[in-house]
Formats: C-alpha cells, structure tokens, sequence
C-alpha cells in the first residue's frame, strides 16, 4: 500500500507513517504467515479477505498489528486475523458499507449491539465472544499506541460475560469430558496408523489439534531411542517430546517410508490435514466406539479427558499443566474441579435421599 492510495479524508486521520503505510517485505510475510480461508467455497488468502472488507486505514493497521513480535505463532496471527474478519462482516453488514472504516466505526455502544448478535444469533459461546473482543480491543489499543485518534470501545465488564456463565442456558465454558472406559473404546476403533497416531497425540501427549497438524516429519528425531518429537505449542514455545514404542510403531507404519513433509496428509489432495480433518477423524472414531454425542468427540475432549484423569490420579497440578501447555493452573484444574463439583454434589443428594429414608423408617 503506497501514500497515493489514501484519500484526502483519510489524511486528517493518519496514524504516523509507519502504521499507515505498509512496505512491501511486511505485506508478502504476512500475507505468506495468514495463509487462506474457503469463502465459498473457494480458497481466498486471508489478506485479500480482509483488504476487501476494512478501509486504507485499517488495514494498513491491521497488518502492523498482526506483524508485530508479541504474535509470533502462526496459529495465533491467524485466529486474530479471522476474529477481526468476523467482526468486519457484521459491520458491513450492520452499517451497510464496505469496506467500512472499522477503526471509526466501531463505539461502545455498537459494540454491544454485535455482543447481542453473537449471543443470540451466533450463539457462540462466552470463550468466544471473550476471544474475539479481545482480538478487536488489542486492535485498538495497538492504533492509538501508533497516533491513530480513537478511543478502545471495548469494554469487558459490560460486553463480555464472565467465562463459567451461564449462556443459553448451558455452562458454555464446560468441556466434555470422558469416562476413561469410554477413552479406551475409541482407542479400540482406530482402524488406521493415522486413527492411532491422531488419538496418541491427543490423549498420550494432550495436544490440541492445531498443534498435532503442524507436526512435520522433520520435528521428529527418529535417530534418537526413544522417539524425540520437536514441537511448537501457543505462544510461540517449543516443547521436546519423547514418544513411547507404540506411538513409534504407528508412526512407522503410517509414514510408509517417507522421511519429510507434514504428518498428516489428506489422501485426496497430497496436502497438510487441516484441524477440521482432524476433528472429522475422532468424530468418527467416536460414532464408531458407540460413544453417546459423537459430533461433540474432538481432539480437545479427548485432551481434556486425559488432563482429567491425570490429576484424578494424583498427578501434581504443576506438573499436569506444564504437559497440558496451559499458562494458568487453573484452566487445567478446572477441568478436574467441574468433573469432582458432579460427583460431590450427587453424593450430596445421596445423603440427603438416605437421611429422609431413615426419618421415613423412624416415622413407620
């Protein structure tokens, strides 16, 4: 984006010229690092999406944004880059323009009216909506850091609901999770070394699936013995892993001889699985082990199931949420702690039925 391409008005509006303008080794890495969306149907790099849907200003803004070191993961860019594409279509929508000149557009009062639409149309869940003003509020800050002249118009205590609320009437925080009988039944299923490898990566290692597709072959040291897989988790860290035989063997067999590339291939393209393929693979499993709701069996339940297990086990909560890769101990106890409320108050129920049993008994 060159100077000439900002309209007069937007001149009265400019931030300093680095974050109104973009240089051309920033546009192709991040435009290479947001990679494409299906709109669709069709493959569209998110760049483009995004050009087509904000003003000069904006974008040029967001790109700053999205290049800057506190989001080095790939991962991460892109989940901001397609919460920030989602707000922008509902305010083009809503406003009746596009692109639209979100940085301008959006106020503290509509953005409760989108919190509304997220609720009640959406019905995304508090997390979410969480995740996605928080992407929109770090937008904001980020401009008026740079000189652009607008005020942050998120504001969390009346536009986002406190995670562990109640939303639609359900706890939409609560992760299932799984009996470990039910854990073992979907590990029977598996069919294929790539079932075994995708299930001993979520429940043996308690990745999250993004993590699993971004294994390549070249993170694995099979020199070593055992098995050493290199990976990157969020935020950028990268965690050393050793596999056990089993995992090996399925790896083995899976791989057939090929030594680079991404773990996980599509058959029908030859390309990286995507996180949704993978989902698809323990939704499977899951109908297949005859698991009650199977469409709701993801890698993250299988995750949280064995996080669950490891502390109902006795395992040390540190411990658990350094494998876990969770920067707060309470995400990974409240697994546990959701899972234990249940049976605590059903032993409460218990003592009251035998209490009035036993008043009923005296009363005979």
């Amino acid at each position: 984006m060159s100077d000439a391409e900002l309209t007069p008005a937007m001149e009265t509006h400019l931030a300093p010229r680095d974050v109104r303008t973009v240089h051309v080794a920033v546009m192709e890495q991040i435009t290479e690092d947001l990679g494409v969306v299906k709109q669709y149907g069709e493959p569209v790099a998110r760049v483009d999406l995004l050009r087509s849907l904000v003003d000069d200003l904006t974008f040029s803004v967001a790109l700053h944004w999205l290049s800057t070191g506190r989001r080095s993961s790939l991962d991460t860019k892109r989940g901001y880059a397609d919460d920030l594409i989602k707000v922008a279509e509902w305010a083009c929508a809503h406003f009746g323009e596009r692109p639209i000149a979100l940085l301008h557009r959006l106020d503290h009062f509509t953005v409760t009216t989108w919190t509304i639409y997220a609720k009640s149309q959406k019905r995304w869940a508090v997390r979410t909506q969480r995740r996605i003003l928080s992407a929109v509020s770090s937008l904001f800050t980020y401009a008026a850091k740079h000189g652009v002249p607008v005020s942050n118009p998120v504001d969390f205590e009346e536009h986002a609901q406190q995670v562990g609320t109640s939303s639609n009437g359900r706890p939409v925080d609560a992760t299932r999770v799984l009996a470990f009988s039910e854990l073992a039944a979907i590990e029977a299923a598996a069919a294929t070394p790539e079932d075994n490898l995708v299930f001993d990566l979520a429940v043996l290692q308690g990745l999250r699936e993004s993590e699993i597709v971004k294994i390549n072959v070249e993170n694995i040291d099979r020199d070593a013995s055992p098995y050493r897989l290199k990976l990157e988790r969020k935020r950028g860290k990268w965690i050393t892993r050793e596999l056990p035989p089993r995992t090996e063997q399925y790896l083995e067999t899976h791989l057939d001889g090929r030594d680079d590339g991404p773990l996980l291939l599509d058959p029908k393209t030859g390309q990286r699985r995507n996180r949704h393929q993978v989902i698809d693979i323990t939704r499977r499993l899951a109908r297949a082990a005859k698991v009650p709701n199977p469409n709701k069996v993801t890698p993250h339940v299988l995750r949280a199931s064995a996080i669950t297990d490891l502390l109902e086990s006795g395992k040390p909560l540190q411990e658990v949420q350094k494998w876990a890769g969770h920067s707060d101990p309470s995400t990974t106890q409240g697994y546990w702690e959701r899972r234990n409320e249940v049976k605590r108050d059903a032993a409460l129920t218990s003592a009251l039925i035998a209490d009035l049993a036993e008043a009923a008994a005296h009363n005979l």
